[in-house]
């Protein structure tokens, strides 16, 4: 879903025209994007989240396209990010570097499957995803060998 909110008739009008240029790609329109498109004091700001770093830039750009001069704030957060995050935070983790998870995330919640050698590394796992920012909730489908 994209929504708008504005402060002002020129922030409404440019805030409607990144509404319409988003709306018209189908990518954003049907991805289950959840985009809030807000304008005021000369600042278009994006937030929200898009399933992938390609809808993220795509957003960006086509607001950019509509601010005539505005500042921009893009604060979308893609999924693919995030799911790098993870794998970037458990790989760097000695204590979990060794752990077979596989993840995928959507819309902010991250799916953990795999497996994990013992209770600890479990645990640890579960306390390393949760520190990730923006990561609204954790889905446990990971096997404990030990």
């Amino acid at each position: 879903m994209i929504t708008v909110s504005a402060k002002g008739e020129k922030a409404q009008q440019l805030a409607n025209k990144a509404y319409d240029l988003m709306w018209e790609e189908q990518g954003l329109r049907t991805t289950t994007a959840d985009i809030a498109i807000e304008a005021e004091d000369d600042t278009l700001t994006l937030n929200g989240r898009v399933r992938t770093n390609n809808l993220n830039e795509l957003a960006e750009r086509l607001a950019r396209a509509a601010i005539d001069g505005w500042q921009l704030h893009n604060n979308l957060i893609s999924d693919d990010a995030l799911a790098l995050a993870l794998a970037s935070k458990l790989a760097s983790e000695r204590r979990t570097m060794d752990a077979n998870v596989r993840f995928e995330v959507f819309m902010g919640v991250a799916y953990l499957k795999g497996t994990v050698r013992s209770k600890d590394q479990h645990t640890t796992v579960l306390e390393l995803v949760g520190e990730v920012p923006h990561i609204v909730r954790i889905e446990d489908q990971l096997t404990v060998l030990s």
